[in-house]
């Protein structure tokens, strides 16, 4: 069986690119499909804006303006316009927002939908309840995407330190979780220090006085490394989360996560077994103080991590996406 998997993208980017920081989790996705697509001996061709052809970990790399060879199965990479450049029997569109009607018609997505008729793949319920028939009028499948392998490979430390960490997009409730820090700097004694994403951390001396420091964008193994000394993510959610790679990668390095479940965040923690699930901002400020002070509830947590770590690895979301076909 031969298959497609499409992307247009402004960067350029092949498995061979898996550690470079700049990669979202929607370009990682992609890689992890053609990759683990091809391990299973299909003929898996994966398209861009390459400017020349070559094969790397028996997937194809090929310049998508210059394919002359028809397909089994098309997989794009969230803009249904890509099914222009193939011939294929059957389409599969990977959606990585809820896109309403409105945001649907203005990026262009009505005509091709009608024109190849894709099924849409979302990546939790929350994605699946929240986009509408108007914008999946060909069916929609729920297949639960998973994270690089080598965070379950990673040997976690016996011991870690004290430390918070916020990595998600600062733009998905990032002002909401410093205003949460700064009030619990402020009325508790917390030594912690509280690292935030680059995008959303100013230089200045506030942030010293509440223990804040940037993180940086990291190379894959590098951000393995620092990742897995921390003792909490904290995560509010957002409307936006279809899924949240930040939240999966924490908790296959054994780090609880304390969130509000706003968005898919609900569906990535079990409250009171990896986590909490907090309802209101008072009770989220509560379980951080409450998993930074008591070492055995939050050992419990940890040990429940390590105990579920790699249930959920790329082969089984593959084998999910190779029953539709």
């Amino acid at each position: 069986m031969k298959i497609c998997l499409l992307e247009n993208h402004n960067t350029i980017y092949t498995g061979k690119d898996r550690n470079d920081p700049k990669l979202r989790g929607a370009e990682l996705a992609l890689i992890n499909y053609a990759e683990e697509l091809a391990a299973k001996n299909f003929d898996v061709t994966f398209l861009n804006n390459f400017n020349e052809n070559f094969q790397f970990k028996n997937v194809k790399y090929n310049n998508i303006n210059l394919e002359t060879s028809n397909f089994d199965i098309a997989i794009a990479n969230g803009d249904a316009n890509l099914f222009k450049y193939v011939k294929s029997k059957k389409n599969f569109l990977l959606s990585h927002s809820i896109q309403n009607f409105e945001k649907f018609f203005r990026k262009k997505q009505l005509i091709p939908f009608i024109k190849y008729k894709p099924k849409v793949i979302c990546f939790s319920n929350y994605h699946y309840n929240s986009r509408s028939f108007l914008t999946s009028f060909y069916g929609k499948e729920i297949i639960i995407p998973s994270i690089d392998n080598e965070f379950y490979k990673a040997e976690l430390p016996l011991k870690t330190n004290n430390d918070v960490i916020f990595y998600s997009r600062g733009d998905r409730n990032g002002q909401l979780i410093l205003k949460i820090w700064k009030d619990l700097f402020l009325n508790n004694s917390i030594k912690s220090k509280f690292y935030i994403s680059k995008d959303l951390f100013i230089e200045n001396e506030e942030m010293k006085k509440f223990n804040i420091i940037k993180k940086d964008f990291l190379p894959k193994n590098e951000l393995i490394d620092f990742l897995k000394n921390f003792r909490l993510l904290i995560i509010p959610g957002h409307k936006g989360e279809v899924f949240c790679n930040v939240a999966e990668e924490a908790k296959a390095l054994g780090i609880p996560i304390i969130t509000m479940g706003m968005g898919a965040l609900k569906e990535r923690v079990k409250s009171n077994y990896n986590g909490f699930l907090c309802p209101n901002l008072e009770d989220f400020k509560i379980k951080i103080l409450q998993l930074l002070k008591d070492d055995d509830l939050y050992l419990k947590f940890r040990n429940n991590l390590i105990k579920d770590r790699g249930k959920n690895k790329w082969n089984n979301t593959v084998n999910s996406l190779i029953n539709l076909f």
